[in-house]
């Protein structure tokens, strides 16, 4: 397992039937290890208290605080995707610490979902991010299901996955 596997998002269909699909991100991996640093570096800053040193112990503690905080904010956000062929809606709710949000849209209204490469600013600082194609015209509307750092090989699984679902419904109505 590479680094970047171990911190990769991990993308997981829970339900695929022929009424719903299901799609899950659950960053656990990247959380516990920030966890994990974050109480490392706390314990580091208490120790250096007790060695004498209260005002660098008191500043690690501030900083520490304040990048866990923000890192924290960035990494712990559970995306769930939730297409119901029996309610006729495609939902997108995003969890964070902030709190919820959610977006709808008529599984009539959802067309396809799209795989797109995101470039960043810096080398290899790329993502695949999964876009919901909703309407057609002037009246097309894409959502972006937010993810921090997914494989690319499981953002084109679900893609094909999201797509081939999609698809059968189509083949239902058709014949």
């Amino acid at each position: 397992m590479t680094l970047a596997e171990l911190l990769a998002d991990p993308l997981r269909v829970t339900q695929n039937s022929d009424t719903v699909l299901e799609i899950e991100n659950r960053p656990i991996r990247r959380a516990a290890i920030a966890a994990a640093a974050i109480l490392v570096a706390i314990a580091g800053g208490l120790a250096t208290m007790a060695d004498g040193a209260t005002g660098t112990g008191i500043i690690v503690l501030a900083m520490v605080g304040l990048i866990g905080w923000f890192y924290l904010h960035d990494v712990v956000r559970l995306t769930q995707l939730r297409l119901d062929r029996d309610a006729g809606f495609a939902r997108l709710r995003v969890t964070t610490l902030r709190g919820r949000h959610e977006e709808t849209c008529a599984l009539s209204d959802l067309r396809k979902v799209e795989s797109v490469a995101h470039y960043g600013t810096a080398a290899g600082n790329d993502e695949t991010r999964l876009v919901l194609v909703c309407g057609s015209g002037p009246e097309r509307r894409e959502i972006v299901m937010p993810m921090s750092r997914p494989d690319t090989e499981e953002v084109a699984h679900l893609t094909s996955v999201v797509n081939g679902w999609l698809s059968c419904r189509e083949q239902g109505v058709s014949s």
